[in-house]
């Protein structure tokens, strides 16, 4: 279950632009210390996920199991909804009027 989990997490993460960026830039920093030279792209890109992807991953599993174990604790209050709201009785406001049906008056 959990290496489920942990695969569709990394699968999720490499679709984050946020996360390819830091996994490119860890790619390119491998490259240039290898001294810049061609043919070792795949490599270097698997190293950078290597160290940047499994803490990613353990932070979101920690956040899992955290958002079950509070909505385990207490249930979730139900949003309300527009239909749900309490209506203000508009016409007390304006004292029996709606302000449509008062008159405008335009400067002379």
């Amino acid at each position: 279950m959990q290496d489920k989990t942990k695969k569709q997490i990394r699968e999720r993460l490499l679709g984050d632009e946020k996360a390819r960026a830091r996994v490119s830039l860890c790619a390119y920093e491998l490259y240039e210390r290898r001294g810049c030279g061609p043919g070792c792209e795949l490599e270097d890109w698997l190293q950078a996920e290597s160290e940047i992807l499994p803490p990613l991953i353990e932070e979101e599993l920690r956040r899992e199991v955290v958002s079950q174990a509070t909505s385990d604790e207490a249930p979730a209050k139900k949003p309300v909804t527009v239909a749900e709201k309490p209506v203000k009785k508009t016409a007390r406001l304006f004292k029996g009027k709606r302000p449509a049906d008062e008159k405008v008056r335009r400067a002379p």
